[in-house]
């Protein structure tokens, strides 16, 4: 529980008009997510495990078949 690292936490209250801005920046192009690695469902531990060792370089994704 002790770390250097600094966490911010809250409630966010969603709002139509952001969610309708961040569509439009994703329809032009503007913002795009990038993947790092993707596991099935079956492989969630070593997929949280990657997440861990803190080497990623983009988002882990799960996928369902």
């Amino acid at each position: 529980m002790t770390s250097s690292k600094k966490v911010i936490s809250g409630k966010v209250s969603e709002r139509t008009e952001d969610l309708v801005f961040l569509r439009e920046l994703i329809e032009a192009g503007k913002v795009k997510s990038v993947i790092d690695k993707r596991y099935p469902l079956e492989q969630t531990a070593e997929a949280h495990k990657y997440v861990e060792t803190g080497q990623k370089k983009g988002n882990v994704v799960i996928t369902l078949e």
